[in-house]
């Protein structure tokens, strides 16, 4: 159960320096009255090269640079964690900061479904605030980040209302520029950005292209509506309620709002490191199978992406 005090944030850890994980720290840590910001990796080798340069935000509308603590792990306790990891790197992620959170809040960023459930399960005693957000970013290289696309995150909590802590969180996020909303479930808002992540990025990432021209190229819209078509009928048949609306429309729009965006799926195949398909297609073929929806486009290219995919556990 999550708090209901209100509550300030003075010291945020971002766990994470990849893309969505260095642009939220590096947008939080612009604000002369913001709080203080650690980013803490798993290597520590990078670690030690990203603490000793500053790390770079770009953007069209201008580039942010700071300088930030990287660490493995904080040296002051936090008062709010963001987990912004892979959806297959959560549980791991939450288990290391189970020996430093402490009563620290901690909000959850990962794509897909399945991760919040894993991070809640390694830390039952914490708060914990379920965010999805359309954010899009690359990785451009080490502690340099693309932001291509400055789109909302939700923030709240499955199967019940927002209370003070997601609140704060949202305004801490908007104060740092990054739009941001409470949600009173975020069930339809977390199946809704899963049924159109399923079906851009595979398409993207089998294809080698960035998402606006998932949307551009015929054969690539028709299966990316495919894909979402499925997606929302395998929703439909466990009783989530979706926006009255086409998914495979929705879908087809964000990869226009994303157009330049090199999604993450597409930067793991290329670099041979495990996706997160299980997470996205892959939820989706499992619990269609438990409701004899048949999805044989998604089950198609889950079989793809996993065979491409790089080795379980790569970072």
């Amino acid at each position: 159960m999550a708090e209901t005090r209100p509550r300030g944030f003075q010291h945020v850890v971002v766990i994470g320096p990849g893309a969505i994980g260095l642009c939220v720290a590096i947008r939080l840590a612009q604000r002369d009255d913001g709080p203080q910001v650690t980013v803490i990796d798993h290597d520590a080798d990078r670690a030690r090269r990203l603490s000793g340069r500053a790390l770079w935000l770009r953007s069209d509308a201008g580039d942010l640079r700071a300088r930030l603590p990287v660490v493995l792990e904080p040296r002051t306790p936090p008062d709010l964690v963001i987990l912004a990891t892979k959806a297959h790197q959560a549980a791991a992620a939450a288990r290391a900061a189970a020996a430093w959170i402490g009563g620290a809040a901690l909000v959850t960023l990962q794509n897909g479904l399945g991760a919040a459930g894993e991070v809640a399960e390694v830390l039952p005693d914490t708060p914990i605030v379920v965010g999805v957000t359309y954010q899009a970013a690359n990785l451009v290289a080490e502690g340099e980040v693309h932001h291509a696309a400055s789109v909302g995150t939700h923030l709240g909590y499955e199967g019940q209302g927002p209370d003070a802590v997601a609140e704060a969180v949202a305004r801490l996020f908007q104060r740092a520029g990054l739009p941001a909303r409470v949600e009173s479930d975020m069930t339809p808002v977390v199946w809704w950005k899963l049924v159109v992540n399923a079906a851009i990025n595979p398409v993207a990432a089998l294809a080698g292209v960035r998402n606006g021209d998932v949307a551009d190229r015929p054969t690539l819209a028709a299966l990316a509506r495919r894909l979402a078509e499925e997606g929302q009928a395998v929703a439909r048949a466990i009783g989530v309620g979706l926006p009255d609306r086409s998914a495979a429309e929705a879908a087809l729009e964000t990869a226009r709002a994303t157009a330049e965006n090199r999604c993450s799926m597409l930067q793991d195949l290329e670099a041979g490191r495990t996706t997160e398909i299980d997470y996205l297609g892959g939820a989706i073929v499992s619990l269609a199978d438990e409701r004899d929806v048949p999805v044989p486009a998604n089950r198609a290219v889950v079989a793809l992406v996993r065979l491409l995919s790089g080795p379980a556990g790569a970072s």
